[in-house]
Formats: structure tokens, C-alpha cells, sequence
């Protein structure tokens, strides 16, 4: 995960003081340096870009596969009635996550119409999140429609359901729509038209009400940008949690330990799709058990492998093999899926920022429609301010200017 903006030049090397000579004030340097940087860089700008994008056209797809079936699962006549769903969620000896379950049992209340006006709804929201339009709003509304879901039937979950109504809740909290969205392309074009027309960037009047207000609007970008890195970090935590937790469980199971986990596996009706693919495999005895002792290595060092520059490279090929053939194997295309989306945040910007550029340049070659004039809208639809001025010009501080930063 690194950083996608720039931010204020660190001082040289040589004015800084040294641990030896000076303990508590190299400490408090430290200190001071990474708390401007969490308030002032975004990290992982389109590492969450692509979260966002992932998860929502998986559960956007979710929907769609289960749209002939959606009324028997989650409608009001569901075997698993609202009644029994609220008593559930109120057994105290549930996690804390179920007293959440409760709030979207209005589907069953509610009769047929209004099940199939929310369902519906949810699927616009699922498509509106993975375009990036209006982003602080749908991405909350995205995190309810999961937890919604989740809470209505509780055992049409698995593992993929739980890591994306997870993903979702942290999405909430990000810039996820600062890149490779509606929204990006928006703030795009606006600050490209002003560009076109010679208008100088907007700033706050340098009058005591406007220097206010540009104090407040610089505390809201730097409290902004602080929960952006604050849920980066938790969510590349919660990946390693992840790998972490199965690869010790795997390792106190006797089949994990001589090897013998993933033979027996494949012979389980329930994960055979291909019945002939996986009796090969489950022949292949040496080559399962080299497997299966690489599978519990890499995800119990995955979590220290993060910290090295290329040691988490190889780890997340690896992961991103075995999560291709649990896919594949056993027929479990939505936990994997959601896995690997949720890998996406490791990778370095140069890459993602690479593979956008092949895809641009692919979409290039797509003919575009004209417009036609009458639906044409003008891009400025913001008003100039009566005494416009350059961040130099201006005698304030630092402020954000609404057309450049990433959140608005």
C-alpha cells in the first residue's frame, strides 16, 4: 500500500535529530511525521477503487443469478420468517455483529410489492456504487444492502457473504470513488473546463468569514483523508486475520498435517462440480499433499510477508492460486472471488495505474455515440467566487480546493 498523493516535503535528513542523541525528540519527530501523513496522503486510492468495483458487481451479480428464486429465499413467504429471524437475532448468545440483523426483516412485513420494490432497489445500488456515482451516499446504502441481506436469511451465508459485508462496512469510510469513477470523471472534467476558460481555482476570500471557512474546510479533508487510511489499515488487517486464523486452524487439523486434507476434500459430494476433474487431482497424491503443506506456509506467513517489499508477491500468487482453484474445484466462486478482490489492496499503485492505462487505451478504440445537443449540460455549474485568488495570491493557509481533492 503506498501513497497516491503527495504531500508536504519532508525536512532533510541532516536536521533531523538521531535516536542516540536525542530519544524523546526523534520520537516525537516520528511521531509528528506520521500523523501528517495519515491526515494529509490517501493511500491505496485505487486499491479501494478496485474493492469497490469488485464487491459491488459480485453482489450486483449475486442478485442477478438469484433473481428467479429471489421471492423463495428472501421474500415474504421464506421459510425463515421474520419471527424466527428476530428471535435469532436476539439471542444473546449471539456475536455483536447480530443485533444488526434485525432492521431489514421489513421485507417480510411489508407484503410482495414492497419485497420487489427494495430487492430492486438493491440492485440499482449495487450498479450505482460499481460506476462510482455519488459515492459517500451509495457506498453506505451498498454496506446496509449486504448486512440487509445477511440478516434476512442468515443460512444462505458463507464465507464470501461475511468477507463482503465486512469489506463493505470499511468501503464506507474511504475514498473509494477518488478513482475510476463517475465521480472522478466528474471533478475531471469540472476542473478541465475551468482550466479551458482561464478560471483560477476556487479559494476561500481572504476576509476574516473566509479564512473560517477555510480552516474548517481544511480540518474536514485532513478528518477525511485520517479515516481513509484508518479503514485501509484495518481492512489490510482483516485480510491477514483472515489468512492468519485459517492457516493455524489449518495446522492443528491431523489431515493438514500429513497431508492428506485436500484428498478427502475432493471426495466430497458437496464441493464436486467436475466429479472427473477433482478424482484426477485426488489421484495425484504427491502433488496434493505438496499443496496442502504450501497452503498452510503461505497464509500463516502472509501476514509477516506483508511487511517485505517483494516476499508478499510471491505469497499473494500463491493465494491467488488457490483461490482460483477452490473457484474452479469445488465451486465456490463467490468466496474466492471475494477473496482475491479483497487482495487487490496490496498491490502498488504503479500497477493499478498501469492496467488502467491498458484499459483506456482499449476503450479508445470502442466507436463512440454523439450526444446530441439537446442533452448536452454544461460542465461549470459551479459559481465563481465574487473575489477569486490563486492559493499563491491568497495569504491563507493551506486549504483544499473542492475541485482538486479527492472527496468531493
Amino acid at each position: 500500500m503506498t501513497a497516491d498523493t503527495d504531500g508536504p516535503a519532508a525536512p532533510p535528513a541532516m536536521d533531523r535529530p538521531r535516536f542516540r542523541e536525542r530519544p524523546l525528540t526523534w520520537t516525537g519527530d516520528k511521531a509528528r511525521r506520521a500523523f501528517t501523513r495519515l491526515t494529509t496522503q490517501a493511500a491505496a486510492l485505487y486499491g479501494t477503487a478496485v474493492l469497490r468495483i469488485g464487491y459491488s458487481s459480485l453482489y450486483l451479480i449475486f442478485l442477478l443469478h438469484e433473481y428467479p428464486r429471489h421471492d423463495a429465499l428472501w421474500g415474504p413467504d421464506a421459510p425463515w420468517t421474520p419471527a424466527l429471524n428476530q428471535q435469532f437475532a436476539n439471542d444473546p448468545g449471539l456475536d455483536w455483529f447480530a443485533v444488526d440483523r434485525w432492521w431489514y426483516t421489513f421485507l417480510g412485513h411489508g407484503g410482495r410489492t414492497w419485497f420487489e420494490v427494495w430487492y430492486h432497489v438493491a440492485i440499482v445500488v449495487c450498479l450505482l456504487v460499481a460506476l462510482g456515482w455519488r459515492t459517500r451516499f451509495t457506498s453506505v446504502c451498498f454496506a446496509l444492502t449486504i448486512m440487509a441481506f445477511t440478516g434476512r436469511d442468515v443460512f444462505l451465508t458463507d464465507g464470501g457473504d461475511n468477507i463482503m459485508g465486512l469489506m463493505a462496512i470499511y468501503l464506507a469510510f474511504t475514498r473509494c470513488g477518488a478513482r475510476w469513477s463517475l465521480d472522478a470523471r466528474r471533478r475531471h472534467r469540472r476542473a478541465g473546463a475551468r482550466r479551458a476558460q482561464g478560471v483560477p481555482e476556487f479559494a476561500w476570500p481572504d476576509t476574516p468569514s473566509g479564512r473560517a471557512w477555510a480552516e474548517i474546510d481544511r480540518t474536514r479533508e485532513e478528518v477525511v483523508t485520517f479515516l481513509h487510511n484508518a479503514a485501509v489499515l484495518v481492512i489490510a488487517a482483516q485480510i491477514c486475520v483472515v489468512y492468519a486464523a485459517a492457516g493455524l486452524y489449518k495446522s492443528q487439523g491431523s489431515y493438514w498435517q500429513n497431508g492428506t486434507a485436500i484428498y478427502y476434500t475432493l471426495k466430497l459430494d458437496w464441493f464436486r462440480p467436475w466429479p472427473g476433474l477433482s478424482d484426477f487431482m485426488a489421484g495425484q497424491s504427491v502433488m496434493i499433499a505438496m499443496v496442502a503443506y504450501l497452503t498452510v506456509f503461505v497464509q500463516i506467513a502472509f501476514p509477516f510477508a506483508v511487511f517485505s517489499r517483494w516476499l508478499k508477491y510471491p505469497c499473494l500468487v500463491a493465494l491467488l492460486g488457490m483461490h482460483f482453484s477452490i473457484a474452479v474445484v469445488m465451486g465456490l466462486p463467490l468466496f474466492s472471488a471475494a477473496m482475491m478482490v479483497g487482495d487487490a489492496v496490496f498491490l502498488p499503485e504503479p500497477a493499478w495505474r498501469w492496467v488502467g492505462g491498458r484499459v483506456r487505451r482499449a476503450m479508445t478504440r470502442v466507436p463512440r455515440l454523439p450526444v446530441p445537443p439537446a442533452l448536452a449540460r454544461p460542465i461549470l455549474d459551479r459559481p465563481v467566487p465574487a473575489t477569486p485568488q490563486s492559493q499563491e495570491e491568497s495569504g491563507l493557509p493551506h486549504q483544499a480546493q473542492p475541485d482538486r481533492s479527492a472527496s468531493h
